[in-house]
């Protein structure tokens, strides 16, 4: 028994698929059905039973798919002492980032994880909320930044900002948007964001005391997408402030001059990880980038 077939086994288990376990693995449907078939064989036990619902545990598979996982932790936490007692971190870390590079200061980051532990190799990926948590969840990811609050209670999440926001308006419309009430504002076409979006609570919460919905003339979940349709004079929508105060002084916007509400920034890590020399690393980096973090997790009780 190999520790990659106990690996195939769980990414399987953990994916109920073939094929999206093929994906993760970086390897064919054919060459892990193979190593599954290989396992079974060598436990005496069928781990498996395929259905067009997908690959589902049998009863002794659930069983054996928590061994399987503390064993592969086990390896895990092995590789990483031994790679501290070498008081050196090697490897890839996988970090989702779902809003600009530049607000997120990556090159910052890089700059002082570079320093201090150069042969690990950071791999940004460009993303959003929606994806990253679950991408951090199922291990695609090896953490991630994030907006809003997390509903995954297997992920460990440490706040890092109140983000302030604003909504805004195309340029030309200032004279109705500043100073409008909410109820004129709601007259007036929204580019909204679909309900998996931060962006779209925020927007509820905004215009919750008000009666009636604003008419939605446009959707778009990527802020590229937003500020484009802003400009284009497509309607009002929610960006950051600095977004928002930058795209103003350009003479692309109008800012409402109404209270807004903050979003969380977050960065979350699979929490079966916590502790992880690698992780602990970056997570130390990152806390001091945004030292604030410790006073908004003690004000939520995070």
């Amino acid at each position: 028994m190999e520790l990659y077939q106990l690996n195939t086994f769980v990414k399987i288990a953990q994916e109920g698929s073939l094929t999206r376990a093929a994906e993760l693995l970086f390897t064919s449907q054919p060459a892990i059905s193979a190593q599954i078939k290989s396992l079974e064989e060598e436990l005496g036990v069928t781990l498996f039973e395929r259905s067009a619902r997908g690959m589902q545990l049998t009863a002794k598979g659930r069983l054996l798919y928590e061994q399987a996982l503390a064993t592969l932790n086990a390896a895990a936490r092995l590789k990483a002492d031994a790679q501290q007692l070498h008081n050196e971190l090697l490897g890839e870390l996988k970090i989702g980032v779902h809003t600009d590079f530049e607000f997120m200061r990556i090159g910052e980051l890089h700059a002082r994880f570079a320093e201090r532990h150069p042969r690990v190799q950071p791999h940004f990926v460009q993303s959003m909320t929606v994806n990253i948590l679950p991408d951090v969840r199922r291990g695609a990811l090896d953490a991630g930044f994030f907006f809003g609050p997390c509903p995954l209670s297997d992920l460990t999440v440490y706040p890092l900002a109140e983000v302030p926001m604003r909504l805004v308006g195309p340029a030309g419309w200032a004279p109705r948007v500043v100073g409008a009430t909410m109820d004129a504002l709601l007259d007036m076409p929204w580019v909204y964001t679909s309900d998996t979006c931060p962006f779209y609570a925020l927007t509820q919460r905004l215009v919750a005391d008000v009666d009636g919905e604003p008419p939605k003339v446009a959707y778009a979940d990527s802020e590229d997408a937003v500020r484009a349709l802003i400009r284009a004079g497509a309607g009002l929508s929610m960006l950051r402030a600095d977004d928002a105060e930058r795209m103003r002084d350009a003479g692309e916007v109008c800012i409402w001059d109404g209270a807004s509400p903050t979003l969380l920034l977050g960065f979350a890590i699979q929490r079966q990880r916590a502790g992880e020399p690698i992780l602990d690393a970056l997570q130390s980096v990152i806390r001091e980038m945004w030292p604030d973090g410790r006073a908004i997790a003690d004000s939520i009780g995070a």
